[in-house]
């Protein structure tokens, strides 16, 4: 029973790390390329992120970073917000 409580605290202590890892990377306000693949949870490789990236700052005037691989988690809600995100095959 001692080893079977060791190993639940053991977990319990790895996630509560895992989660406070993840929300101190989703705190920051800006997103790069990989940022954006996890994002998309890696479904997307790195030409499509560029592009992703492109098409946010050409939405948002260029953007407020004045940056080509920087974009602002605002600016990407906004994009997303209002581009249809529903894949569409090609014929």
């Amino acid at each position: 029973m001692n080893g079977n409580t060791e190993y639940v605290k053991g977990y319990a202590d790895g996630f509560a790390a895992g989660i406070e890892r993840t929300r101190r990377e989703d705190d920051k306000p800006y997103l790069t390329v990989n940022d954006i693949i996890k994002r998309y949870d890696g479904k997307i490789g790195v030409n499509k992120a560029g592009e992703i990236m492109r098409a946010v700052r050409r939405l948002c005037g260029g953007g407020k970073l004045d940056s080509c691989s920087l974009i602002l988690r605002s600016e990407m809600e906004y994009w997303e917000s209002i581009v249809d995100k529903e894949y569409k095959p090609r014929l």
